[in-house]
Formats: structure tokens, C-alpha cells, sequence
């Protein structure tokens, strides 16, 4: 469709690529004249263009390096512009205007929006951004073009490092893994309409981590499923689940029984029907395809009371 770099690559769409109407907007590179910026190709009538040359000169603004989220016309998006180094960024597709949204972490320090988690909801963006605070949850209102700074879940300079295992949102709340400083990471919420915010649960006691949805992360209903850790002694990392609705929060089954760690959905997490499949360990046949049903969970084989199969399916 375009040879963009005329002789080099540009590999195209490496950090973000995304569909506006008929156009899509990427990433790409034209080499030491112009570094990596934002282009477009409109697919109707075949037009490619350099959309910004947000760092002017040869360096990159590399845009849509963590994050890239569309908001009715206009795309949010990380730009670094070599002055205040990596910051939230926008451009009105209807309008062809480019400009810096806000600089969260003032001066030429990088806030690196939407590292770790990046979520829209209404017209609101909550996103992890750094600052003297650390990662923290932060959030911008596109409607009235505001920023500010959720909640500092790790007070001081230390990073809570909002979502960056999981986050899911439900009704008007955001679930996601958060590091407290002293229950280090598990399960937290923020309630966007009350603007309330909670540890969920602290499943791993003590100053151990969880660490919630590092391998799966799944709403089903009004059900999260996830990875957890509960602990060498109490299950090791297993599958878990929290009911949204009545606030309640188990282990859904122990599948390398006693302290070893089953690590379910560390290759895989599917939802078909009512059924999640999902990879998983139970300590003596290795890492292989099992089910999950309300009533029950057990090896994807015969006889087993999920899919019928002719023994254990393997790659």
C-alpha cells in the first residue's frame, strides 16, 4: 500500500495501529530525518501522510508506545516531543490538530501513561502514569479535559503499579492488582461513580504478593476468574474467582494439591459458552488443557464431565 521509507523499513504499526473510519493511524519510521511518528493511510483513496512530527528532526516520538485509546474522533496516545519527555497525547481525526493533553510528571521526567494499565470508561481514561508518586492510577475526563491523580495506593515515592497483571471492569468498577507497601500485591478496586477506592482482598497474608491475573484474568457474569498466589503452604499460585456482586472472593480449586502452583492460563485462557478452558498443571502429567464449569473442574479427557475427548489433549 505505501513504501513509507524509501529504501529502509518502517516497520509500520510496531507501537500502534489503529482503525478511524476508513484510516488507519500507526507508528512508523523514515529513518534519521525523521525518526518514528505518527502516519495514516486512508483506505478509500489509497493516501498515506505523516500525520505529526511530534519530535521534529531525526528523533522518535515512537507514539503509541503503551498506550493507545480512541475516544469518538480522537485517538489518546504516549508521545515523547524531546521536552517533556513521555507523555499523554492526542489527535482529532475530524480536525487533523495534534497536541500534548497534559504533562503528568513536569519537566523532561517520563510519566509513561498507560505502562501498565489503560482502560476507558464513559469518557474518562484511567491509566497508570508515573511521577514523584511513583506508578499510580491517574485518570484524564475527555469531556472537560481534566487530569489528575486517582488515588497514591503506595504513598510516598514508591510505585503501586496499578494494573499491570490485570484489569477488568464491571458495572461502574475497575478491578486490578495494585502493591499497597504492606500487603504488597493483590486485589483492588475503584468505584468510577463514588470515586471510592479498596484493597478487594489480601490473598496471599501478609507482606507476600498474589499477584492477581499474572497468568489469567476472566469476567464471566458477574464472576472474575483469575490467577493467584495464596502461598507455598496454603495452594501456591491456583485458580480464583470474586463475585462482583456480593463481594465474595475464593480459590475455585487446588490443582497441584499442597503447596505447589498449578499456574492455570499461563499458556492459555478461553471462554466457550459457559466453559473456560484454560492450561494448567497438576503436578504429575505436566501442563495440559483443563475445564472450568460452576460445578466443576477436571482435565479436558473421557469421562471427566466437561468436553468428551480421547484422553488428554495435547499440542
Amino acid at each position: 500500500a505505501a513504501d513509507i521509507y524509501n529504501g529502509g523499513s518502517s516497520n509500520p504499526g510496531w507501537h500502534m495501529h489503529i482503525l478511524v473510519g476508513d484510516t488507519i493511524y500507526f507508528d512508523a519510521n523514515v529513518g534519521s530525518s525523521v525518526g518514528t511518528e505518527l502516519w495514516a493511510y486512508d483506505t478509500s483513496n489509497h493516501s498515506t501522510w505523516q500525520v505529526a512530527d511530534i519530535l521534529s528532526g531525526g528523533a522518535s516520538s515512537d507514539p503509541g508506545w503503551y498506550m493507545e485509546i480512541l475516544v469518538g474522533d480522537t485517538i489518546y496516545f504516549d508521545a515523547d516531543d524531546g521536552g517533556s519527555g513521555v507523555e499523554l497525547w492526542a489527535h482529532d481525526t475530524s480536525n487533523h490538530s495534534t497536541w500534548q493533553v497534559a504533562d503528568i510528571y513536569s519537566g523532561s521526567s517520563n510519566s509513561y501513561v498507560g505502562n501498565q494499565m489503560e482502560i476507558l470508561v464513559g469518557d474518562t481514561l484511567y491509566f497508570s502514569a508515573k511521577t514523584l508518586n511513583g506508578y499510580e492510577l491517574w485518570a484524564h475526563d475527555t469531556s472537560n479535559h481534566s487530569t489528575w491523580q486517582v488515588a497514591d495506593i503506595n504513598s510516598g515515592v514508591l510505585s503501586s503499579n496499578p494494573g499491570q497483571y490485570m484489569q477488568i471492569f464491571v458495572g461502574d468498577t475497575i478491578y486490578f492488582d495494585a502493591d499497597d507497601g504492606s500487603t504488597s500485591v493483590e486485589l483492588w478496586a475503584y468505584d468510577t461513580s463514588n470515586h471510592s477506592i479498596w484493597q478487594v482482598v489480601d490473598i496471599y497474608s501478609g507482606g507476600a504478593a498474589s499477584s492477581p491475573g499474572v497468568h489469567m484474568d476472566m469476567l464471566v457474569g458477574d464472576t472474575i476468574y483469575f490467577s493467584a498466589d495464596s502461598g507455598l503452604t496454603a495452594g501456591g499460585r491456583e485458580l480464583w474467582a470474586h463475585d462482583t456482586s456480593n463481594h465474595s472472593t475464593w480459590q475455585v480449586a487446588d490443582i497441584n494439591s499442597g503447596g505447589g502452583s498449578s499456574n492455570p492460563g499461563w499458556y492459555m485462557e478461553m471462554l466457550v459458552g459457559g466453559t473456560i478452558y484454560f492450561s494448567a498443571s497438576d503436578g504429575s502429567t505436566g501442563a495440559e488443557l483443563w475445564a472450568y464449569q460452576p460445578s466443576e473442574i477436571a482435565p479436558l479427557s473421557s469421562g471427566s464431565g466437561s468436553v468428551p475427548n480421547n484422553g488428554p489433549v495435547t499440542n
